[in-house]
């Protein structure tokens, strides 16, 4: 599959994405993914405030493989048709609850959610983070995203998440039980 966006509109101006589908991808197909997943992490976290290079923006694939051995790994997709709009996984870790000096459980942690600066605003990443979320199980859940992204902050907010330490100037880490 191929993450470029198609750019189609449909009756009411609306592009593909909204019509895209959520899958739920298991750890042994993740590999079949990376292009796609490298696709989108290149063209969403080049922008600010990630700012990052896009060979290390891209790297969001390599993280993805490697992290799907962990335990409670989830990956979500966006697709319509051949067309990957987005993505978001995490897996069990508390690795930010320890930084924000909470005591270790069971917990999940969002890694990554990705969607396109073209594609956004059509509710993929809510629906992305929803997936998630769910399969994720009833448990504490964490996140770090950078404090200047204002629309991720905002979706988060709205889903639930309050923050629970600035980590470093460009690392926020929220938390949702």
């Amino acid at each position: 599959m191929s993450s470029a966006p198609a750019h189609q509109f449909g009756p009411e101006q609306r592009a593909g994405a909204v019509q895209a589908r959520i899958l739920l991808v298991s750890a042994p197909d993740v590999a079949a993914f990376l292009p796609a997943l490298a696709d989108v992490g290149g063209s969403t976290f080049t922008r600010p405030p990630w700012r990052e290079p896009y060979p290390a923006a891209r790297s969001v694939a390599s993280r993805a493989l490697a992290d799907r051995a962990r335990p409670g790994f989830v990956l979500a997709l966006a697709v319509h048709g051949d067309e990957v709009y987005g993505f978001a996984y995490g897996h069990r870790c508390s690795a930010l609850a320890l930084l924000a000096s909470r005591p270790p459980r069971d917990d999940f942690t969002l890694k990554e959610l990705a969607v396109p600066p073209s594609l956004q605003g059509h509710g993929l990443g809510v629906r992305l983070h929803d997936a998630v979320l769910r399969a994720a199980g009833d448990t504490t859940k964490w996140l770090a995203t950078h404090p200047g992204a204002k629309a991720a902050i905002g979706l988060y907010r709205r889903r639930g998440w309050r923050t629970a330490l600035l980590h470093r100037p460009d690392r926020m880490i929220m938390r949702r039980d």
